[in-house]
């Protein structure tokens, strides 16, 4: 496997194994109740299920492939990564129940807690929650026992056993935090917001039957108390949510024994005639493709502060959206696109073989017809992909940067589109659906949507109704010794010199994009940075350099706006 060489330590924070990733992980659903579990544990791999022996050291949360894990190895099929941890809670920390959290594990797990084993949780790329309050002590003893055969019946994302080009290394193992809570039995299970630009209706799911509720943002402007689960309020002088002023409001909810904080963005989206509003303003979906992607974890920053970073450098250049893809990340990013004001158009995680002549070669050259009701017949592929994309839905519902959802991305494991939008729609009326982002279009979507590499656009169609353009540019430069590598290369165009890229960048929108701007929703332009082989991005891989001058790409994608 390949090694970094220089990209391990990159200009954020020295990976530090007492102190990784240890911020609350759910802002937007916070406790004072919190245990974390990430730092150094022991594991072994082994065909079987064996607890003894575990001696070698992995730092959680990264995969075991990762150079930030400590062990940089590949898992051979129907190999387990087995876990062992042992920790000490806090005297007086077990409550009434308490649970363990598993924000990302890949791809099928299950733990052994003191002795007693929990059912196998097939993960689905969501973060998971096991009832604990049978097994947990003081002092505990802890076993994951992972097995990753990268299923593609199951949402697997662009992860490869032959990564090369537009797929990468995979991931196995804890690749997210992991943590404890404990709590009363009148806990607050969950808090839904539906808001629009002047109100608020909040959802609570619980077994109290009391709720003390504040709602403020720089002063306190509702307390209100209520035994009502769904209570709607109206905000006096409202603020909107927005990429200018994201203003957020800050919510505490009480019961008699638990309280969690949380907010939420007034906004309101809405498609009128194609185009996408928001606060009742058209908006241009003026973005850049975001793979979250890092050279130390693979998929998992080595700190908060790299998501910052991505999110603020882009929003810098003068970008309002990032098309977060086939990938689903940590709350604390979602977070961080609500608080710093950047919008998310969300994938789904794709599921079904890749086969590059069908899904990419053949659709290029504009072979771009397919009937797909009866591609991807295994059941329970299809029941997994309808699984992961309703949870991930309701993973996200409370946040206000959100603007539009990607179902199926260049056809991979594109079955039965017409019917996969109509489900989604009926379920989740309000928002918006980009069913088939690139090609192998024909079923009902919100998003009319086509990714441009090689031909104009005025090539595509006739522009009788306004399109998204979902993924286009993907102009490649190396910059050696930033790279994944300095041996291969992979991109659409190459340009020697950043000079020459940056030129190549400008005729590009000033020639092919902004003469349509008046069709156009949207323009995702790839990427945000370069990927393994792939050195498309704006970023180096460490993000060490810009590839491009900051005021020109932001005096250039403004006349979008």
């Amino acid at each position: 496997m390949k090694q970094y060489n220089n990209l391990y330590t990159t200009q954020f924070d020295i990976l530090n194994k007492d102190n990784v990733l240890t911020e609350y992980p759910y802002p937007q659903f916070k406790r004072d109740s919190y245990f974390s579990l990430n730092g150094l544990w022991k594991h072994k791999i082994s065909k079987v299920e064996d607890l003894n022996n575990i001696n070698d050291d992995i730092l959680v949360p990264f995969p075991i492939e990762s150079n930030a894990s400590g062990v940089h190895k590949r898992l051979n099929k129907n190999e387990l990564i087995i876990y062992k941890k042992e920790f000490s809670l806090p005297a007086n920390f077990i409550n009434d129940k308490t649970f363990i959290h598993f924000l990302g594990v890949d791809q099928i797990f299950y733990i052994i807690l003191n002795g007693v084993k929990y059912d196998t949780i097939t993960t689905l790329n969501l973060p998971t929650k096991i009832d604990i309050s049978n097994s947990i002590k003081e002092h505990n003893e802890l076993y994951v026992i992972v097995k990753d055969n990268l299923d593609v019946n199951l949402p697997f994302g662009k992860q490869s056993n032959n990564p090369k080009g537009i797929f990468y290394t995979p991931f196995s193992g804890i690749y997210f935090p992991v943590f404890i809570e404990s709590v009363s039995d009148d806990y607050i299970k969950s808090v839904k917001f539906d808001t629009t630009t002047t109100d608020v209706t909040i959802t609570i799911d619980s077994n109290s039957d009391i709720f003390d509720i504040k709602i403020y943002d720089e002063d306190t402007i509702i307390t209100h108390q209520t035994n009502e689960k769904v209570i709607h309020f109206n905000i006096n002088n409202p603020k909107t949510w927005s990429v200018e002023k994201p203003h957020l409001y800050n919510v505490e909810i009480k019961t008699k024994n638990d309280k969690i904080t949380s907010y939420f963005g007034l906004r309101e989206i809405k498609q009128i005639d194609g185009f996408i509003y928001l606060n009742n303003k058209k908006i241009f979906l003026n973005g850049v493709l975001d793979q979250g992607y890092y050279p130390e974890g693979i998929i998992t920053p080595i700190s908060y502060k790299n998501y910052e970073f991505d999110i603020l450098t882009m929003k810098e250049l003068g970008f309002n959206t990032l098309r977060k893809h086939i990938k689903v990340e940590m709350p604390y990013f979602y977070y961080l696109c609500d608080k710093l004001g950047m919008l998310v158009m969300q994938d789904f995680v794709n599921v079904g073989k890749y086969n590059f002549i069908t899904k990419t070669a053949i659709p290029t050259l504009g072979l771009q017809k397919l009937s797909d009701k009866h591609c991807h017949k295994n059941p329970n592929l299809r029941e997994n992909f309808y699984k992961c994309g309703e949870g991930l839905i309701n993973y996200l519902h409370n946040t206000p940067s959100i603007i539009a959802y990607t179902i199926f991305n260049e056809g991979w494991g594109q079955f039965d589109s017409q019917n996969v939008y109509l489900n989604f729609k009926a379920k989740y009326p309000n928002l918006i659906f980009d069913t088939a982002s690139g090609w192998f279009r024909g079923a009902k979507t919100d998003l009319d949507s086509y990714h441009l590499y090689f031909k104009n656009i005025d090539k595509i169609q006739s522009f009788d109704h306004p399109i998204f353009l979902s993924e286009f540019g993907a102009l490649c430069n190396k910059v050696n010794n930033h790279a994944y590598g300095n041996d291969k290369v992979f991109g659409y165009k190459y340009f020697d010199t950043l000079e020459e890229t940056q030129k190549a960048f400008v005729e590009l929108y000033e020639n092919k994009i902004i003469p349509y701007k008046d069709k156009l929703i949207g323009t995702i332009y790839t990427q945000l940075s370069d990927v393994e082989e792939e050195d498309n991005g704006l970023l180096t891989y460490d993000r060490k350099i810009l590839k491009l001058d900051k005021e020109t790409v932001k005096n250039t994608i403004n006349k979008l706006n």
